[in-house]
């Protein structure tokens, strides 16, 4: 079992404490959703994979990421909640 865990960030390195990190498989599937800690951490523990991230806050904030991850890996990865671009 590996694990994958961080820090959500806002611009300025302050912690989003109100933000969510949605956990999505190599073909694109949510396998689960967090809400992060009052210290902006969330935390997964996972199979070796490939991994990918999206977060989000209710301020309209966005942030993606990825992991690959080995039997019994522990990595941390830090998202930074930007503004979304209107499209």
């Amino acid at each position: 079992m590996a694990t994958l865990s961080g820090r959500v960030l806002i611009a300025g390195g302050d912690p989003a404490l109100d933000a969510v990190v949605e956990l999505h498989n190599s073909g694109g599937d949510v396998v689960d959703q967090v809400q992060v800690d009052s210290t902006g951490r969330y935390r997964f523990h996972l199979s070796e994979g490939v991994w990918s991230l999206r977060s989000w806050d209710p301020h309209g904030h966005r942030a993606v990421g990825q992991a690959s991850l080995a039997l019994d890996d522990e990595v941390t990865l830090d998202l930074s909640l930007e503004t979304a671009s209107a499209t």
